[in-house]
């Protein structure tokens, strides 16, 4: 059954994340052009036009779970909005309720071990990472990039102590480096390689 057909509520579910995503895509968008201004207030008001976009996408994507409460797509919409809006704790629970509807679900995944970082729970963020690498190799990847930068950031503004930093790091680089000596093993990447 597609998202648009099927009941009344499916269909107004599908309606709401319709709006949502625009409003979500809308946002992240802003937030790019918000990190490339150089100008601080055109910065600045890029980036309270993203946090406008994602409040709107946010209020959809929670008309779209009451309408289909199992609807794992919005909860994992409604969690990329509270996370972008900062609201870590909330966006664990959303992608939480995403991934009891649809367990392993990587978009879920990869998001929520964004979220543990923030929130500097490293061990969860590590877990994510192993549980992508071994079903979803590409979004590994882009996670085990975003620690990478997370790490970065860190350096200018530590957040975490400096022990469980370093260890972090370690591993991080650990796995960069099985990342790089098994990426001919994915699929496809081996047969550009020969």
């Amino acid at each position: 059954m597609g998202l648009g057909q099927g009941s009344g509520g499916m269909q107004r579910a599908a309606k709401h994340f319709e709006r949502a995503e625009k409003y979500r895509v809308q946002g992240i968008e802003d937030t790019r052009l918000a990190l490339e201004e150089s100008d601080p207030e055109e910065r600045a008001e890029h980036h309270e036009d993203a946090q406008r976009k994602f409040k709107r996408a946010l209020r959809e994507y929670k008309k779209a779970t009451r309408a289909k409460r199992d609807f794992h797509y919005a909860y994992n919409g409604q969690g990329f909005c509270q996370r972008m809006l900062g609201d870590y704790e909330a966006a664990l629970t959303s992608y939480d309720k995403a991934l009891e509807l649809e367990p392993g679900f990587p978009p879920a995944v990869e998001y929520r071990a964004e979220a543990y970082l923030r929130l500097g729970r490293l061990k969860e963020a590590q877990a994510a990472y192993m549980e992508l690498f071994n079903a979803e190799r590409n979004i590994a990847d882009l996670l085990l990039r975003k620690m990478r930068a997370w790490l970065a950031g860190q350096q200018k503004t530590p957040t975490v102590p400096a022990n469980e930093l370093s260890a972090f790091q370690t591993w991080v680089g650990e796995r960069s480096e099985i990342a790089d000596q098994t990426a001919a093993l994915m699929p496809g990447e081996a047969d550009s390689r020969w």
